[in-house]
């Protein structure tokens, strides 16, 4: 593991090339290139406004700004399902690179994560803008938003390393990713308050739900940035041993799924 690393330390600027790469590509040709990172979370926030804070009024159980609510929690997720997505493929689709030159092949999901992550904080700003722009009571604990981003980084990297690496060998993996996101996020409570589902379920379904790590995640994302226990009684919830199994199986996820790449990487050549 340690070799791993200093290989992957010795590469960081192909890391870092491939990230910028990656950001460069998705604006190329466009008039106002990196702006429309940031254009996207006020056009969500416009539409949530207009759908649940006026049409829908009544569906915000009671909730104060919910369109600040679903973007604390959609906002996360757009950046974990975007990365999921891209990273898994991230080995295949550069077939040519892989074939022709060595590096540590690990630097390519890496390298789709990290432009997502260039692309998320822009939104984060944004969100963040418009909070103080309208005024919604900000919790204390948002200065711990970089330390949550950490793992939510964790979490979605350990998660690529083993998608990325087994799409190389079975290109199904690609295709159920996407189905699995699909149903991922509808038991993740991003449009919904947590309370919907201790109020609707038993208790032996809620620990069943309660073992996805995305929504300990989001949970806590909501807590800090929509401040849930002021603005949203019913979305509040936090729970420390929920915390720490996210972060044990992030870390778990990180260094095994690092691990398995690294042991497979060597046989990438012949399969893509």
């Amino acid at each position: 593991m340690k070799e791993y690393l200093r290989k992957l330390f010795f590469y960081r600027e192909l890391l870092y090339n491939l990230t910028v790469k990656e950001v460069k590509v998705k604006y190329k040709n466009s008039f106002i290139g990196f702006l429309w990172s940031m254009v996207n979370p006020v056009m969500m926030l416009a539409v949530y406004y207009v759908a649940f804070g006026i049409i829908f009024r009544l569906r915000a159980l009671g909730m104060t700004r919910y369109e600040f609510y679903l973007l604390a929690g959609i906002l996360p997720w757009n950046f974990f399902s975007l990365s999921l997505l891209q990273s898994v493929s991230a080995v295949v689709n550069n077939a040519d690179l892989v074939k022709k030159v060595y590096f540590p092949r690990e630097v390519l999901p890496l390298s789709y994560i990290g432009a997502a992550s260039f692309h998320f904080l822009l939104q984060e700003l944004v969100l963040v803008a418009f909070l103080l722009i309208f005024r919604v009571r900000l919790s204390p604990w948002i200065f711990a938003l970089p330390l949550l981003l950490l793992l939510q980084l964790v979490f979605t990297a350990g998660l690529s390393f083993y998608l990325s690496a087994l799409n190389v060998f079975f290109r199904d993996v690609r295709h159920f990713t996407e189905i699995a996101l699909l149903a991922w996020f509808w038991i993740t409570p991003v449009v919904y308050p947590i309370s919907f589902i201790q109020d609707s379920f038993p208790a032996w379904a809620e620990r069943v739900y309660m073992l996805n790590p995305v929504a300990h995640i989001v949970l806590l994302r909501q807590r800090l940035t929509y401040h849930s226990p002021v603005d949203g009684p019913q979305a509040a919830y936090f729970s420390v041993e929920g915390f720490l199994y996210a972060v044990a199986l992030s870390l778990f996820l990180l260094l095994s799924g690092y691990y398995l790449f690294c042991r497979l990487e060597g046989r990438f050549a012949e399969f893509v």
